[in-house]
């Protein structure tokens, strides 16, 4: 036997309570859940947000951060001295030879403060270099492992007070962004002619950073080596 239904009393306007709660509390609930979308998509969007930086040991696009870091150098090695991005005091050589899904930020030489703006194409994975030393051999056969000794001294010894903010948001834990070469690795992979020797090895601090959302953003990176201040800010249009 069906049990009985109770009944529902209407309201003082003759309007089911639940029906006058539909018509006052779920546009507010619609519009409460509105403003936590925009919320969770500022977030996402947010550099700053975890989620934004790749974790050291994470692959990316099928290659170890140690892998990119040897790309980097390729990249910046592809340049005569006085027109390498390192040099770059604008943001001028800023686009220069750059290809695939991932856009490189170079480091600056340390003689002052630099400030480059920049514009990137939208959807490009960033890789951020803080501050890196490199071991060759030159005409020598390479000793992989002592140079790569050397090249970890240099680093150790002489390499301190990283700093990185992306939006004026600090990165913390950068030390276990360290990413070394495994072995020597060819450094003339990108010049002209092209050099397949594998006499180079590196070790450096680097950040990799999923795209960012289109508009205006800013990426500051500092260090000490000894002595010298590295600072280099880029001011990045992303569209």
């Amino acid at each position: 036997m069906a049990s009985p239904r109770t009944p529902v009393r209407p309201g003082r306007t003759g309007q089911n309570p639940a029906m006058r709660l539909s018509s006052t509390f779920l546009p507010r609930l619609a519009a409460l859940a509105s403003c936590f979308g925009i919320a969770l998509s500022a977030l996402a969007a947010d550099p700053s947000a975890p989620s934004a930086i790749f974790d050291p040991d994470d692959i990316v696009l099928d290659l170890s951060q140690a892998e990119w870091s040897q790309a980097y150098l390729q990249w910046i090695a592809a340049f005569p001295r006085n027109a390498s991005p390192i040099a770059d005091s604008s943001g001028a050589s800023c686009a220069a030879r750059q290809e695939g899904e991932v856009w490189f930020l170079a480091t600056s030489d340390g003689t002052a403060p630099v400030t480059r703006i920049c514009a990137v194409p939208a959807g490009k994975t960033l890789f951020v270099p803080i501050v890196s030393t490199m071991e060759r051999s030159g005409n020598k056969e390479p000793d992989c492992g002592s140079m790569a000794h050397i090249a970890a001294d240099h680093l150790g010894q002489h390499v301190t007070q990283l700093t990185m903010s992306v939006d004026g948001v600090a990165v913390d834990n950068l030390a276990s962004h360290r990413q070394a070469s495994a072995t020597c690795f060819p450094l003339g992979l990108r010049q002209t002619p092209r050099l397949t020797a594998a006499t180079a090895v590196s070790d450096g601090y680097y950040v990799m950073l999923r795209p960012l959302a289109p508009g205006l953003h800013t990426i500051a990176v500092g260090a000490r080596f000894d002595s010298t201040s590295l600072s280099t800010t880029y001011r990045l249009d992303i569209r």
